[in-house]
């Protein structure tokens, strides 16, 4: 009896012990992808295609998919890990490190633009966001700092469209702490950031004028301040103006107490049911300062423990030590004003502190 004849066509006919036919578990085994690959591209679903579908149009000549991006470099485990180039049907393309099918390490991210590409972002990676220092490009202007979920955070100096310049402290995406705003005509403001806008204490110096405004922010507004010469210079002569002179018998007293209203009224804002100080309190303050002071008008911060507790006001452990450590005084510093020592610590006090008070 002849045996079977088995005729091989093909790759096959070059290993005969591998089998002809395969299962969809063996094929799909076969196509993972593992290490450095060629050129991979990816098919996406054609809105077209099922929106005609489901209106029993015509479909002749369409088809379920159409080509979307591609993708060249490392794989592991069939994801992207390694190097490697991702163009997304947008036209963008990023080039970089990634893991786990994600964009994570050192990346430049590009967008298509009608001249072509254009870098709106290089730098680090996590998860498939930006994170960590890098420098990003809009239309808006040119960022350089770091990066949290994707948003500006931390330290970062952003150069605007209009030629303004902010170095300083972000979070969640906009201007918040200590910073610097320096805008085209040389004018600049130093001091604190709330919700992207100027809020707390803060200097704006009048480059024009060579005058300053120091003082208390809100929204971006000046609230109450002191507006004086400015002692770095005189302006550059462009507009010049006389200030006129005071009629109050002590402004510095009424400046620290229109200065410690508008932080208690901003902690009252931030934290509802702070303990807020009214206008005998206030009173008895300044009263309890003046006797502290004496005739010189000042008290030695060595001596301001005791000028408290003669009001009557009871700190808890350490809290005195946090007031210095806020307002960057140490316990050997000598003639803090009565109007600095008013407005700041009991400012300090009532906005930051005021759930220490015993």
């Amino acid at each position: 009896m002849s045996q079977p004849i088995t005729i091989l066509i093909g790759p096959d006919s070059v290993d005969p012990d591998r089998p002809k036919f395969q299962g969809s578990q063996a094929m799909f085994k076969l196509a993972e992808k593992d290490g450095p690959r060629k050129t991979v591209f990816s098919m996406i679903p054609n809105k077209e295609y099922y929106k005609n579908k489901k209106l029993n149009n015509e479909l002749e000549g369409q088809f379920s998919h159409v080509p979307g991006g591609k993708y060249k470099g490392s794989w592991l485990n069939n994801k992207k890990d390694g190097f490697g180039t991702q163009t997304y049907t947008s036209g963008a393309v990023y080039s970089g490190e990634w893991s786990k099918g994600k964009r994570h390490g050192k990346g430049t991210y590009y967008t298509k633009t009608p001249k072509g590409l254009s870098q709106t972002y290089a730098g680090d990676w996590l998860g498939g966001q930006r994170s960590g220092i890098g420098v990003s490009t809009t239309a808006k202007g040119r960022y350089e700092g770091g990066f949290e979920a994707d948003v500006r955070s931390g330290h970062g100096k952003m150069t605007y469209a209009d030629g303004s310049v902010y170095e300083g402290e972000w979070k969640g995406g906009g201007r918040e702490g200590m910073g610097v705003l320096s805008l085209p005509n040389d004018d600049k403001y130093v001091g604190m950031f709330r919700d992207d806008m100027k809020d707390g204490p803060g200097r704006f110096e009048y480059a024009s004028t060579g005058k300053v405004y120091a003082g208390e922010w809100r929204d971006d507004s000046p609230v109450c301040g002191e507006f004086m010469p400015n002692p770095k210079g005189a302006g550059d002569g462009r507009e010049t103006f006389n200030l006129p002179e005071l009629s109050l018998v002590d402004p510095q007293k009424v400046l620290g107490r229109a200065v410690a209203e508008a932080r208690q009224e901003k902690a009252e804002t931030m934290r509802p049911g702070t303990a807020k100080f009214g206008e005998a309190d206030m009173a008895e303050i300044r009263a309890g300062f003046e006797a502290a002071a004496g005739s010189e008008d000042t008290v030695l911060v060595k001596d301001l423990e005791a000028a408290i507790s003669s009001l009557g006001i009871n700190l808890a452990s350490g809290v005195l030590d946090t007031v210095l450590e806020k307002i960057g005084a140490e316990e050997d510093d000598d003639n803090p004003t009565r109007s600095s020592w008013t407005s700041l610590l009991f400012a300090r006090a009532g906005s930051d502190l005021g759930g220490l008070l015993v």
